[in-house]
């Protein structure tokens, strides 16, 4: 059950900075080939900024992901299974 606690906060942070960059990345992308620039006039150092600003998208998901599910599992008075284990 200890384990428990501390994995299941660990999962959903790191589902959420994969989430986060996958998601962000992509809608970076629609919006800088159509806001910023035109997708002919994309470089490389387009696609670095893009990517620079997805994986900072990410760990901020992650980090409230792991933020929001941390307390449901690590304190102990919200634990309802195996009260009498504690």
């Amino acid at each position: 059950m200890e384990k428990a606690k501390r994995a299941i906060p660990a999962v959903c942070g790191l589902l959420g900075l994969v989430g986060g960059c996958m998601a962000a990345y992509f809608v970076l992308a629609f919006l800088w080939t159509r806001l910023i620039v035109s997708p002919a006039d994309a470089t490389g150092h387009d696609t670095d900024i893009v990517f620079a600003l997805s994986i900072i998208a990410g760990i901020i998901t992650g980090s409230l992901a792991l933020l929001y599910s941390a307390p449901r599992y690590w304190n102990s008075h919200h634990s309802t299974l195996h009260r009498h284990v504690r």
